[in-house]
């Protein structure tokens, strides 16, 4: 959804799952309880990030993919449009970054208690920002990822950062 110049995510918001197609965020927690439900003995990996690609207008996707580790995994991803083309970097990583803020604080504390009873130890939740060391966006990692450790997430850049830079950029030209 876009409001202003800006995007909003919150439980009404429509994303596609890769196995079930059109779904509501209860619809995404409810999946991954289901997966992860489907085998007890696995670690699992929750990650959430965004990219997006600027045209005419900027496209933003954020993903969510839950990673049974070694045994498979399940996505869901929302794509947003903004009518104009953002040019300034900082701008464009700051509102990927908001974005994907946005969709893990769906995860609220009863939602991240329930999963961790499932699993106890074997789950970690990690925010994904696609920034890194090479390039230009390398300039923007400790502003980034001290926003997001301020608000007591565990980001990873790349090139740990996969749920923005590979999954979710996939999914910026695809859709």
């Amino acid at each position: 959804m876009l409001l202003g110049n800006s995007i909003v995510i919150d439980e009404s918001t429509t994303f596609r799952s890769l196995r079930k197609g059109e779904v509501t965020f209860n619809d995404v927690y409810a999946d991954i309880l289901e997966f992860i439900g489907g085998d007890l003995n696995c670690a699992y990996r929750i990650s959430i990030g965004s990219d997006s690609q600027v045209s005419s207008k900027s496209v933003f996707v954020t993903c969510i993919h839950v990673h049974r580790i070694g045994k498979g995994a399940i996505g869901f991803l929302h794509k947003s449009e903004m009518q104009r083309p953002i040019r300034n970097l900082r701008e464009k990583i700051y509102l990927e970054t908001c974005t994907s803020l946005q969709l893990a604080y769906l995860f609220d504390d009863e939602k991240i208690c329930r999963i961790k009873e499932m699993l106890g130890k074997n789950i970690s939740f990690e925010f994904h920002i696609d920034v890194g060391t090479k390039g230009q966006t390398k300039a923007l990692i400790s502003e980034m990822v001290g926003m997001v450790k301020g608000l007591n997430f565990e980001p990873k850049i790349k090139p740990d950062s996969y749920c923005a830079s590979c999954f979710a950029d996939k999914y910026t030209k695809a859709m």
